[in-house]
């Protein structure tokens, strides 16, 4: 699975929002930082983003991770990433202990 295809479209469909005047995305350390200048509040910033991910991901086996790291003059600055859990998904046949059939179904 292409992460990049999944960025660029969480880049679009977030940029079109009309509540967002302008997002980029920046690489420090290995680690995607999403700089959002928004006239409206934390809170409603994160529901944005936070349904905005769930859109792109939607069918797809994949989990979003966003932390809010600061805000100055109405840039709010996340720490986002988009990553596959890392967790089986299928029985090897070889009796391991977190195999999957002995997980609970609840």
């Amino acid at each position: 699975m292409n992460l990049d295809v999944i960025w660029e479209k969480f880049m679009i469909m977030t940029s079109t929002e009309p509540a967002i005047e302008s997002i980029s995305k920046k690489i420090f350390s290995g680690f995607p930082f999403l700089y959002i200048h928004s006239y409206i509040t934390k809170e409603d910033v994160e529901r944005l983003l936070f349904y905005n991910a769930a859109a792109v991901m939607k069918g797809k086996r994949l989990q979003a991770d966003i932390i809010f790291v600061r805000e100055q003059d109405q840039t709010f600055i996340y720490r986002m990433r988009f990553y596959v859990p890392n967790e089986k998904l299928v029985c090897c046949g070889r009796g391991c202990r977190d195999c999957i059939r002995f997980r609970d179904s609840t």
